[in-house]
């Protein structure tokens, strides 16, 4: 009876692996982007960086101040990268003389599961402002989302990005960097 027991529980198990934890509805995108908010808005880049797949792939194109810089980065670069774009809001924060809140609000235009529902590309855009504007990320994207053991991973992203320094009262973008 025991060994019954399990082969099933390692049937199950090996279901699970293989097909269960692995198909994904609209729903289950969706929340990966209420979570990805979430981590935003925590200031928390681990939790970013575990929505990544280990074999992810971020192409951007990010300008600034009239320049266009390309990258491509993997899963470890682009935590790095996240870590350190949350430094920079500290760093702005502390020459700002304060604590500045962080807005980030994200819109889905398209959602497209793939027929196996092992995978959805999804196409959107996001806003992330620190201080009313004071530093401005907008963002559009397209990612592509698989599960991985049960959980929704980023696998794909090519992403277009304008930053943006300002706002009222705000010191200018060479008084910025020139510090």
């Amino acid at each position: 009876m025991k060994q019954i027991a399990i082969v099933i529980a390692l049937c199950v198990g090996a279901w699970y692996f293989f097909i269960g934890g692995r198909k994904l509805d609209e729903p289950m995108v969706r929340d990966y982007y209420q979570k990805e908010a979430h981590a935003i808005y925590s200031r928390d880049p681990e939790a970013l960086c575990k929505q990544l797949s280990r074999n992810a792939r971020i192409e951007s194109r990010t300008t600034m101040m009239g320049k266009t810089l390309e990258s491509s980065h993997n899963r470890d670069e682009a935590c790095q990268a996240t870590r350190d774009t949350f430094q920079t809001f500290s760093k702005v924060g502390e020459r700002m003389g304060g604590i500045l809140t962080i807005e980030y609000e994200y819109h889905i235009d398209d959602i497209e599961v793939a027929p196996g529902r092992k995978s959805a590309v999804v196409k959107g855009t996001s806003v992330l402002k620190m201080g009313e504007s004071l530093l401005q990320y907008r963002t559009s994207f397209t990612q592509r989302l698989e599960r991985e053991l049960g959980q929704m991973r980023l696998v794909h992203a090519d992403e277009v990005t304008v930053m943006r320094l300002g706002g009222a009262g705000a010191m200018s973008q060479s008084d910025f960097f020139r510090k």
